[in-house]
Formats: structure tokens, sequence, C-alpha cells
């Protein structure tokens, strides 16, 4: 990986590829124009957003403003119009991460990510999250197998409310995934926000990190299907 990500730790890096790869790649695993409207089929599919739905319109607003973002850093680092690789995804986070404290230290659009994210696995609006919520989210949009969706959902439930003595409502989602983003190392309960991940990302499978101290938690789950349908035109 270029010397452009030497600010971000491994494990920071392994969690900026599944967030990556989350974002509806092409079939070279570049993020383009089109990238946008996959993202979105699949955000309605899940959902059962009506397209021009406020919320809906609100997600594909910020999602543009990030993509132009996106494609602009792009064409700083190596001249490519219209084109986001791995590389440029990691090169734009490795000037953004650094010295960041929360998500208040982030640009405005980029803040508005974890709202919209929470929103999606809260599709049935109640404003909170269960164990149940985020199974279903790992299984149709992380792609997980129903019974490793259900046992990495317990684990993950269990870290994000520490026990059960914390709602996991938006405000708390929130501060997840700012150590999503933020946290260098794998013991922060922000690395279940995609479910699970391994520390060298391999061809077809995921390897959860586990604290040592909490070895249950480590399990092997097939890496996600990407899930795409046809694009819609521009």
């Amino acid at each position: 990986m270029s010397s452009k990500h030497l600010q971000l730790s491994p494990f920071q890096k392994e969690k900026l590829e599944y967030y990556f790869r989350f974002l509806a790649p092409d079939e070279n695993e570049n993020l383009d124009k089109n990238s946008i409207n996959r993202l979105m089929d699949k955000i309605l599919d899940f959902t059962g957003w009506d397209e021009e739905s406020p919320v809906a319109r609100e997600f594909q607003e910020v999602h543009e403003a990030f993509f132009e973002q996106l494609f602009e850093k792009a064409q700083e680092d190596d001249g490519t119009a219209g084109k986001v690789t791995l590389d440029n995804w990691l090169s734009m986070w490795s000037g953004l991460l650094p010295g960041v404290m929360s998500m208040h230290n982030l640009p405005v659009w980029l803040r508005l990510m974890p709202q919209l994210l929470f929103k999606i696995v809260d599709r049935r609006r109640q404003k909170f999250l269960t164990a149940n919520d985020l199974e279903i989210f790992y299984k149709e949009m992380v792609h997980l197998d129903p019974d490793q969706a259900h046992e990495v959902a317990l684990k993950a439930y269990d870290h994000m409310t520490d026990g059960g003595k914390y709602t996991l409502n938006e405000d708390s989602y929130e501060q997840l995934f700012a150590n999503f983003l933020i946290g260098r190392t794998p013991y922060g309960p922000g690395r279940y926000i995609f479910g699970c991940f391994e520390h060298v990302v391999r061809p077809f499978q995921l390897i959860a990190p586990a604290p040592e101290e909490d070895s249950d938690l480590v399990m092997e789950v097939r890496k996600p299907i990407s899930g795409r349908r046809p694009s819609r035109p521009l």
C-alpha cells in the first residue's frame, strides 16, 4: 500500500477498506460515477424508503457531496477523473483522520454519515437499535450467512451497549462510528459498525479480530457478496 497511508494504522486501513466496499464499487473494485446509483438501489431495497422521501433525498444529496469530494481528491492524487481507487480512498482518510478526536472535528458532510447509517439500520423507525436490527443489517446489507449474522449481532450489541447498560440510539451510534473511523487498534466497539473484518483482506473470507481477553469473539465468515443491481440512468 502507498506510503501516503503511513498515518493510518493497519487496522484503520482494514476497516476503511470494508467501508469502501459498502459504497458499491464497480466490477474493477473502483468507485465510479454510477456507484451512487448502485448504492441508492441497495439502500432503497433494504429500507423500503420511497425514492422521493425526505430521508432518501437527504441520503442521496449527502452521498453525492461525498462522492464529489472523493473524485476531486482522486484527481489531485493521480489525475484520474471519475474514478476512485482503494488507494485514493485511503489517501483521503490519511489526510482527514490524524489528530481527529471526535466527529465534530470532521467536515459537516462527513458528520452526517453516522446519522444516515443509523436510519438505514433502524428501518423500523423506533429511534433505537436492537440485536435483531443489527442481525438483519449484517445479513442483508453486509451479506453474512444467517447463522453468522446472528452470532456477530449478539456480540456486537453486547459490546455496543456495554452489556445492555446503554441504549443503542443515534447519539451512541455516532460515537461508535467515530470509534470505527478513529480507533487505531481492534479493541473499540466501533469495529462492529459493518459487522466484522479481518486483519489481512483475503478474497473469500473475513476473520473477526478479537481482543486477547475475549477469545470467543474469533469467528470466520465468508466475504460479503456485493449484491449489486443495475444502476439507474444518470
